[in-house]
Protein backbone atom coordinates (compact mmCIF):
# COMPACT_ATOMS: atom_id res chain seq x y z
CA UNK A 1 0.00 0.00 0.00
CA UNK A 2 1.01 3.65 -1.04
CA UNK A 3 0.26 6.50 1.01
CA UNK A 4 1.38 10.01 -0.56
CA UNK A 5 0.68 13.91 0.05
CA UNK A 6 2.39 15.79 -2.46
CA UNK A 7 1.61 19.64 -2.85
CA UNK A 8 2.29 21.59 -6.07
CA UNK A 9 2.33 25.14 -7.30
CA UNK A 10 -0.22 26.41 -9.85
CA UNK A 11 1.00 28.78 -11.78
CA UNK A 12 0.90 32.66 -11.17
CA UNK A 13 -2.04 34.15 -12.85
CA UNK A 14 -3.51 30.27 -13.06
CA UNK A 15 -5.56 30.65 -10.24
CA UNK A 16 -8.89 30.57 -11.46
CA UNK A 17 -8.18 28.46 -13.84
CA UNK A 18 -7.01 25.97 -11.41
CA UNK A 19 -10.46 26.88 -9.38
CA UNK A 20 -12.29 26.22 -12.80
CA UNK A 21 -10.29 22.07 -13.14
CA UNK A 22 -11.35 21.44 -9.14
CA UNK A 23 -15.59 22.46 -10.30
CA UNK A 24 -14.72 20.13 -13.45
CA UNK A 25 -13.57 17.63 -10.95
CA UNK A 26 -16.37 18.20 -8.36
CA UNK A 27 -18.61 17.82 -11.27
CA UNK A 28 -17.78 15.17 -12.45
CA UNK A 29 -16.73 12.81 -9.48
CA UNK A 30 -18.78 9.70 -10.63
CA UNK A 31 -16.52 9.39 -13.64
CA UNK A 32 -13.78 10.68 -12.17
CA UNK A 33 -13.80 8.07 -9.30
CA UNK A 34 -14.35 5.31 -12.00
CA UNK A 35 -11.00 5.86 -13.89
CA UNK A 36 -9.03 5.44 -9.97
CA UNK A 37 -9.33 1.93 -10.75
CA UNK A 38 -7.21 1.94 -13.79
CA UNK A 39 -4.54 3.81 -11.65
CA UNK A 40 -5.26 1.14 -8.41
CA UNK A 41 -6.08 4.34 -6.14
CA UNK A 42 -8.16 3.28 -3.61
CA UNK A 43 -8.45 6.70 -2.13
CA UNK A 44 -7.67 10.32 -3.88
CA UNK A 45 -8.37 13.14 -2.19
CA UNK A 46 -7.45 17.13 -3.43
CA UNK A 47 -6.71 19.90 -0.73
CA UNK A 48 -5.78 23.60 -1.84
CA UNK A 49 -3.08 25.67 0.18
CA UNK A 50 -2.18 29.41 0.36
CA UNK A 51 1.50 29.93 0.95
CA UNK A 52 4.15 31.99 0.78
CA UNK A 53 1.32 34.31 -1.84
CA UNK A 54 1.17 31.31 -4.19
CA UNK A 55 -1.65 28.65 -4.48
CA UNK A 56 -0.86 24.97 -4.10
CA UNK A 57 -2.74 21.86 -5.16
CA UNK A 58 -2.12 18.76 -2.53
CA UNK A 59 -3.03 15.46 -3.41
CA UNK A 60 -3.26 12.53 -0.52
CA UNK A 61 -4.02 9.13 -1.90
CA UNK A 62 -3.91 5.25 -0.65
CA UNK A 63 -2.65 3.39 -3.78
CA UNK A 64 -3.12 -0.08 -4.22
CA UNK A 65 -0.04 -1.09 -6.12
CA UNK A 66 1.51 0.56 -9.21
CA UNK A 67 -1.16 1.26 -11.70
CA UNK A 68 -1.70 3.28 -15.39
CA UNK A 69 -0.05 6.39 -14.78
CA UNK A 70 -3.50 9.44 -15.49
CA UNK A 71 -1.09 10.92 -18.19
CA UNK A 72 -1.16 7.73 -20.64
CA UNK A 73 -5.19 7.31 -20.24
CA UNK A 74 -7.24 7.48 -22.58
CA UNK A 75 -10.08 8.05 -20.86
CA UNK A 76 -11.55 11.76 -21.79
CA UNK A 77 -12.37 12.23 -18.18
CA UNK A 78 -8.28 11.51 -17.78
CA UNK A 79 -7.13 13.77 -20.62
CA UNK A 80 -9.12 16.62 -19.64
CA UNK A 81 -7.05 16.51 -16.02
CA UNK A 82 -3.88 16.18 -17.66
CA UNK A 83 -5.04 19.32 -19.79
CA UNK A 84 -5.36 21.04 -16.62
CA UNK A 85 -2.62 20.09 -14.77
CA UNK A 86 -0.22 21.47 -18.00
CA UNK A 87 -2.08 24.53 -17.81
CA UNK A 88 -2.03 24.71 -14.13
CA UNK A 89 0.92 23.07 -11.93
CA UNK A 90 3.78 24.95 -12.57
CA UNK A 91 6.69 22.20 -12.51
CA UNK A 92 9.10 24.67 -12.67
CA UNK A 93 8.74 25.02 -8.63
CA UNK A 94 9.72 22.57 -6.22
CA UNK A 95 6.56 20.01 -5.11
CA UNK A 96 5.72 19.40 -1.23
CA UNK A 97 6.84 16.03 -0.49
CA UNK A 98 5.35 14.93 2.90
CA UNK A 99 7.13 12.27 4.38
CA UNK A 100 4.47 9.84 6.22
CA UNK A 101 5.34 9.29 10.06
CA UNK A 102 2.60 7.32 11.50
CA UNK A 103 -0.88 6.04 10.73
CA UNK A 104 -3.33 5.49 13.25
CA UNK A 105 -6.66 3.34 12.53
CA UNK A 106 -9.43 2.49 14.88
CA UNK A 107 -9.18 -1.27 15.89
CA UNK A 108 -11.26 -3.25 13.53
CA UNK A 109 -12.04 -0.72 10.58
Amino acid sequence: MLIELEGFPVKKGQEAKAQEWMTFLRQNQTQVSATLVAEKLLLEQIFSLQLNDRLYLCWYSHQDGIGLPVSESSNPIDQQHVKYWQECIDEQMPALKFKLENTFQVPGK
